[in-house]
């Protein structure tokens, strides 16, 4: 009996020691008194003895009806405690500090059957936010951050420590009863959230993060049991290493003082050390590695994946080369990507993921191969593994279609641009190296143009090209990249075979742009550089087709028909092409730049897709006498001639790869060795230029 009183009485006292349910928790009143940021220091095992009886009087009943809540709600009582609930009495005083989870004031409002509480929805960071939403921007209102020192984090990075070893430590003692550590763990995950206000001053509380080892600890929970630990834990990393920030911070301080600079570089290099120590820490692969954990049935882990891949483009972002071990064949990050983006036969709600898995695809395959070791042997995996294919099945969908949304163009045009990395990557030297010396005079096996053609990539393109829907002007562009170098000479074939020639003068010649137009819809008009790129194609077409055979014939054919009127179009855009050339140019600034500024500077306003057209003109007098006579008479009436075509030929040839390295590659390859893409193109643009210098 004197048991059970002393129960009784030290229930009373706990009860007392408690402060009172709030009025708006009861009333409905809303999310109750707003409070600034601090570490979370409460400890639901002190909230048990708290339930909302069902039995509740009328008055209160009626009040929180009155509030909209759907759930039954009841009077405050207290609940026996039970035998494992010996150890409140010691943090009954602790408790008192705050008297809900998270200081949340809506946490007692609503119950549901099981009696479990359910607080307003909002973290505290949340509702500073709505705070300051709400005082209209009110200049004497702290911001969230704003009262961050060294102490504070210290105390915050410590709690995180402590709910991790109380979570570790309730985990390992009842690995069966999970009501024994559940509300460790969402004190846990209450600490991770936390440091989202962190990222406000990362020149401050980043070295902290070093100093403490939290990388560390934030690698090993990323394998914790319960997906929403990882997930939190990926949230909070995307937050620390968001680069938009110091973008946003560099334009900032653009017009600031020099101050300000210093500041912006402080964040910069506190940054780049937190990137270091998780690196070395281990957290990249562990990311990776929770692609394959998060089942996107649930919508949290759904959540999760997508901030997952933002996490990982954070990190590739920041540090390219970071990307080297995603690239590896023993890593599944490119397969998850590939399956994933092939997904197309799930509800709406998915397609977020599988849009950010296609442009994951694309940032990764176009990152540049002297930054990032493996970029080369990653693009040609897309052959081997079969990923060609699927990913061509992806585009197939826009061939009789356009795209319903401007996310689903963005997903298309990342597909695309994914193909046209592999498909221009040359070969991996150590693949080219293993090749047999006899075979040597023969283009090396490229796996993805093979797998290209094989899977009847450029009849797809080609069907595309007549479609004239927004998909026309990527299917020209990735033909231009599968048709390029000795390993494209193939597909030229297949290209002309497929009856490509056809469409693509058309589109040349401009037809039917004005009719679409017209209509409202499809791909428009004929773009700048939709026609560098048609050019690039009749390029590599000249280059690749063997002489006299039925594909060159049939190609020549197409100069030559309707009294020369390709010739005249081809005369017509390299005339558009020095136009924009020299309008692009200030003369007072040109005579102020050096050779290679200057040279640049006429790229970056159409230089090379000229260069690309008198190359295609040049080849047309060499096969013709009569395209050429054409060619000369269309010259002379702006009052120029075949040298003016030889100038740009020369300094087309002259500007191709490094010259001294060219020189010491020959002197050191064997005599019966073939030349080089770049040595082979410059010996064709030199034979040009004596031809038209021979006939001018």
């Amino acid at each position: 009996m004197s048991g059970a009183c002393s129960d009784r009485y030290r229930q009373q006292e706990k009860a007392a020691s408690r402060p009172p349910l709030p009025k708006s928790a009861i009333a409905g009143g809303g999310a109750g008194s707003k409070r600034k940021h601090e570490p979370p220091a409460f400890d639901p095992q002190s909230y048990k003895s708290v339930k909302l009886d069902s039995d509740s009087d009328a008055t209160t009943t009626a009040a929180v009806a009155a509030s909209g809540s759907k759930h039954r709600t009841g009077a405050v009582t207290i609940r026996d405690v039970g035998e494992d609930d010996d150890d409140d009495d010691d943090n009954a005083d602790g408790a008192g500090e705050e008297f809900a989870p998270g200081q949340d004031a809506d946490y007692y409002a609503e119950e549901d059957e099981d009696g479990r509480f359910f607080g307003g929805g909002l973290s505290n960071v949340q509702k500073q936010v709505l705070q300051i939403m709400e005082n209209g921007g009110d200049e004497q209102q702290q911001l969230p951050g704003e009262d961050l020192t060294p102490q504070s984090v210290r105390k915050q990075l410590l709690a995180l420590e402590k709910a991790v070893n109380k979570n570790r430590d309730l985990r390992t003692k009842y690995p069966t009863e999970p009501e024994k550590f559940v509300d460790s763990e969402f004190n846990l995950l209450e600490t991770l959230r936390a440091l989202f206000l962190l990222a406000t001053k990362p020149a401050l509380t980043y070295p902290l993060l070093l100093e403490n080892s939290t990388p560390n600890t934030l690698a090993d929970l990323l394998s914790h049991e319960n997906i929403d630990v990882p997930v939190a834990v990926i949230e909070v990393l995307e937050e620390l290493l968001d680069p938009e920030d110091l973008e946003d911070d560099a334009q900032d301080d653009g017009d600031d003082d020099q101050g300000d600079g210093d500041a912006t570089e402080k964040k910069r290099e506190a940054l780049k050390a937190l990137l270091d120590g998780l690196v070395e820490a281990g957290v990249v692969d562990l990311v990776v590695a929770q692609l394959q954990r998060l089942n996107e049935e649930d919508e949290g882990e759904r959540t999760g994946l997508f901030h997952t891949l933002g996490l990982i483009e954070n990190l590739v972002t920041l540090s390219p080369p970071i990307a080297s071990p995603f690239l590896s064949p023993k890593s599944p990050f490119l397969s998850f990507l590939v399956e994933r983006l092939s997904q197309d036969k799930r509800p709406a709600e998915y397609d977020q993921n599988r849009y950010y898995a296609a442009e994951m695809l694309a940032l990764v395959l176009s990152l540049p191969p002297e930054l990032v070791d493996g970029v080369n042997e990653a693009r040609q995996r897309v052959g081997t593994e079969g990923w060609v294919d699927a990913l061509l099945k992806v585009v197939s969908v826009y061939r009789k279609r356009d795209p319903h949304s401007a996310d689903e163009i963005e997903f298309m045009e990342n597909v695309f641009d994914a193909l046209c990395s592999c498909l221009s990557s040359p070969i991996p030297a150590a693949a080219a190296s293993s090749k047999p010396s006899s075979s040597a005079a023969t283009p090396a096996h490229h796996a993805v143009k093979s797998a290209f053609l094989e899977g009847e990539g450029v009849e797809l393109l080609v069907l595309m090209l007549k479609a004239k829907n927004l998909s026309r002007s990527r299917a020209i562009k990735t033909l231009d990249h599968a048709l390029q170098g000795r390993e494209g000479a193939p597909l030229c074939e297949r290209f002309v075979e497929s009856l490509g020639l056809k469409t693509l003068f058309s589109i040349f010649m401009g037809r039917g742009d004005d009719k679409k137009k017209k209509k409202g819809g499809g791909a428009g008009g004929t773009t700048h550089e939709d026609v560098e790129h048609i050019l690039a194609i009749v390029s590599s077409l000249f280059t690749s087709l063997p002489s006299d055979s039925p594909p060159r014939m049939r190609l020549l054919a197409k100069f030559v028909e309707s009294d020369y009127e390709k010739v005249d179009r081809l005369l017509e855009i390299r005339e558009d092409l020095e136009a924009r050339i020299a309008k692009g140019i200030d003369p007072a600034l040109a005579r102020e730049m050096d050779e290679d500024e200057l040279y640049l500077e006429k790229l970056e306003n159409g230089l090379f897709a000229l260069q690309l057209a008198d190359y295609v003109a040049a080849w047309v007098c060499m096969e013709d006498d009569g395209a050429r006579d054409h060619v000369k008479m269309l010259l002379s009436r702006r009052d120029q001639s075949l040298n003016d075509i030889v100038a740009v030929l020369d300094e087309y040839a002259s500007n191709i790869g490094d010259g001294d390295a060219v020189g010491e590659a020959a002197e050191e390859r064997p005599e019966d060795a073939p030349l080089s893409e770049g040595e082979e193109r410059k010996a064709i643009l030199g034979e040009l230029a004596k031809y038209l210098e021979s006939v001018a």
